[in-house]
Order: structure tokens, then sequence, then C-alpha cells
């Protein structure tokens, strides 16, 4: 039975998925209504207080999405909304989410899942849903803003979550954020770099695996799934998982049983699945190098991070942030940015995004010896790849050349004592590389 008795309508234009999803909330100690016509469904749910309701999104006379908007949008009903979407729906997750749903669904969906979100649904008060700031996500630009409100509406529900951005923008960051806002906060939150994984044993690192099964399998091990149990599994990078595995995740998804590898009995667990990607994954189904019901069963929840360029509001925020960080880290002598600095970081593309930014002001930290930054302090990412590199004028926005690099990496060896091996990690170069630049600029090494 249900930990609570509650009403439910189901908005659906499939009598089979009615049916079904009667048949299984019913045994579970529900009311239930039911209406294959959303202008009905509609006038129900105005009329009646409902403490859950499924509401498909492809429906004849009245879309899904309508319905939500004046249910949530325009009423503010109470009831908690389930929105049931096909396959070919995906893409308004966010726009629902926006309005006010509850929870997804994603067709085809089991019984368990089912009962799952209901009940969480049921359970849930708008008391217990997350707000407050989300420390960890410095900015207020409105791509910022738009950012932390999808993280605090996605948080409470258990969807799936497909996160995308270029390298850098702070994928696994806002995967964090999620699990920290979730009723899992307090549960694993386990990541996983796809892009690492060895691809003979990728399952075993995923699945787990036990005694025996392969060479080298000297004793059982849990798989990253298991490791997570009741908590959140983060895959980054997902787009690196061979089709072989994709299969088995699929799977995995479907039914939250996790076969280990030689193995015919499964572990069950409950893991929320937040999964990330810097390539477009659409463009890998069309070329068969990703399953496309795999894609459509983790983008339940698209999120898309802008890179930084697209929200330069909130560069000097964030430079200023790491600034505080790393002054302490380092007992820096550096106070504050000048106002040609802070012109330059603002100006600056930022291909390497938040991280880049991340990487540039740790440099400063360590390398400038003065209390203001000057442009001349700033290295940036491409100013390693010449001896007359591109530094953006602060003034007229132009790009001119500057010979800047000889002075850092003379710093850069001042401050790990002329270690090549340190100094040339540190700048982001080979030894021989740094060795050559040694050479080239008759830097006295003694």
């Amino acid at each position: 039975m249900a930990e609570r008795v509650g009403k439910i309508l189901i908005i659906d234009d499939e009598e089979s998925i009615r049916d079904g999803c009667r048949q299984i909330l019913s045994r579970e100690g529900y009311h239930i209504e039911e209406t294959g016509n959303a202008v009905l469904g509609l006038e129900m749910a105005l009329k009646n207080v409902y403490h859950v309701i499924l509401l498909d999104v492809q429906m004849p006379k009245m879309n899904g999405l309508d319905v939500l908007r004046k249910l949530k949008v325009e009423s503010d009903i109470s009831a908690h909304i389930i929105i049931i979407t096909g396959y070919g729906s995906i893409e308004i997750a966010v726009e629902a989410m926006k309005c006010g749903a509850f929870d997804f669904l994603t067709k085809p969906f089991g019984a368990a899942e089912l009962r799952k979100a209901a009940k969480n649904a049921l359970n849930a008060s708008d008391a217990e849903r997350p707000g407050g700031d989300i420390p960890e996500l410095v900015g207020n630009s409105s791509a910022a803003l738009e950012l932390k409100d999808t993280i605090r509406r996605v948080a409470y529900t258990d969807s799936t979550v497909l996160i995308t951005g270029e390298s850098g923008t702070g994928k696994e960051l806002v995967a964090r954020a999620i699990q920290k806002l979730s009723s899992r906060s307090g549960k694993p939150f386990v990541p996983v770099d796809c892009s690492s994984l060895v691809e003979n044993l990728m399952e075993s690192e995923l699945f787990g695996h036990v005694k025996g099964s392969f060479s080298g399998a000297t004793e059982s091990r849990e798989g990253r799934f298991q490791m997570a149990d009741k908590g959140t599994l983060f895959l980054d990078e997902i787009s690196n998982i061979s089709l072989a595995t994709q299969a088995r995740l699929l799977r995995v998804i479907q039914e939250q049983e996790v076969p280990r590898v030689g193995s015919s009995k499964a572990d069950k667990v409950d893991v929320r699945l937040i999964v990330a990607t810097n390539k477009e994954l659409t463009a890998l189904v069309d070329s068969g190098q990703f399953r496309e019901d795999l894609f459509y069963r983790i983008s339940v929840v698209p999120i898309n991070i802008k890179p930084l360029r697209e929200h330069s509001a909130d560069i000097l925020p964030i430079a200023q942030h790491y600034l505080n960080i790393y002054i302490k880290r380092y007992k820096s002598k550096v106070r504050r940015f000048s106002e040609e600095a802070e012109k330059s970081l603002k100006l600056y593309n930022w291909p390497g995004n938040i991280r880049e930014l991340k990487n540039t002001v740790e440099r400063l930290c360590v390398l400038c010896e003065n209390e203001i930054v000057n442009q001349s302090d700033i290295l940036y990412f491409g100013q390693y790849r010449s001896t007359k590199v591109p530094v953006v004028d602060s003034y007229s926005g132009r790009v001119t050349l500057v010979d800047v690099e000889k002075e850092h990496i003379e710093r850069a060896l001042h401050h790990f004592d002329f270690q090549i091996g340190k100094t040339a990690k540190f700048l982001g170069i080979d030894r021989k590389t740094l060795r050559t630049k040694i050479r080239n600029y008759n830097i006295d090494t003694d």
C-alpha cells in the first residue's frame, strides 16, 4: 500500500497507457480517475482536487504542454504533475519544467518507474522543494540564473538528466549541485569519466564482476552502479562508451538491475543517473555510433550549459571567486585586478571556458609579485604556443603582439626552484618544449 492514500488523475489519449497506469496504481491503493480527452482533463483538474496528475504531451485538440501551463502557470493548482513524454517530444522537457512539471516519464516506462514517480510526487510538498542559492555556481547573468533555476527544478525529481556543453563549462559541478539539492544528498555521488575507462574493462567498472569471470579477476568486485546505490551516478563523456556497453546500460536503466560480468544474478539498485557530454549526441545517433533508444532514455531532462563567452557578465565574478581561493592557498601578494586586466579578461574568448579561467587565475596567484594584477601579468593558453603571442588590447579591443613569455617562464622557474619537470607541468608544456624556450630566450638556469 502507498504511504499516503492519494487521488490521481490520468490524462492520456492512448487507452492502453491509461489502462496500464490505472491497474498498476490502483494496486498501490491510489484512487484513480482518467480521461483520454485533454480539454475534459483540464476541466477535471480545475474543478476537483488531485494529489498527482499524469499528463501526456502529444494529444489531439490540446497539447499537454498547454494543459500544463493553464494548470500551473495560470491557475497554480497544488497537484504535482508528472509529464509523460514520447521519443519525439523530449525537447519540450525543459519548457515543461519551467512551467512547473514535477517529474517526467519516458515511454515506454515500466511499472516500477511509474510506482516510484507517483510515490515521490505524492510524498513531496512545496516546502520540501529545494531553494536558496547554489554557491558552487558563481554568476548573476540571465544564463547563470536560468541554469540555477533549472537545477532547483530538476533536483527534487528522480529523472535522468543529460548535461551538455563545451569542455570546461562545469558539467560535473552542475551534476553535484543537482545531487546536493536532491533527496539523495546524504547518499553517494559516484562520478565516472567514461573517456578514461579501458574498453575491455568498461563493463566490469560500471557493473562489477565476480571472481574468475575474466583473466585477472582474482576477487569479486562492485561496479560503479552498486557503489552509487541509493545515491547518484554521474557518467561524464558518455559518448565514449561502446555500442555493446550502451546496450547493457540501456537495460540497467530500464530494469534498475545490474548484472555483474560473469554472473547470471542481477543486483537490484536504486540509482539516480546524470550523464554528460561535450559532443553532439544526435550526430552520433545519425552516424550509428550511439544508440537512439539509449539517447532518448538519458535525455529525459536535457540541460545545456552555455560557454563562458556567451555570458561574459560572469567572467569577472568568477575570476574574483577563484582569486580569493588561490590567494589563500598560495599566500599570494595579489589583492585585485587592475582596470586594464579586467578589460582584458572580459574581452578574451575563453575557449577553455571556466576551467581555463580558473587555471589562468591560479597562474596569476603563483607568478604575479604585485598586489595589483596588470594586463601584462595575465597569461592566456595560446600564449604558450609561440614567442610572439596574441594579447587582447584592453582599450581598442584589437589583438596586439606582446613579448611576455620570457618573463613569465623566468618567474615560473624561480617559483619552482628551477625544477624543469614541475615548471613545465605548471606552464602546460612538455619538458623538451620548455628547454627549447629556455635556450631561445637565453634564460640563465644556473
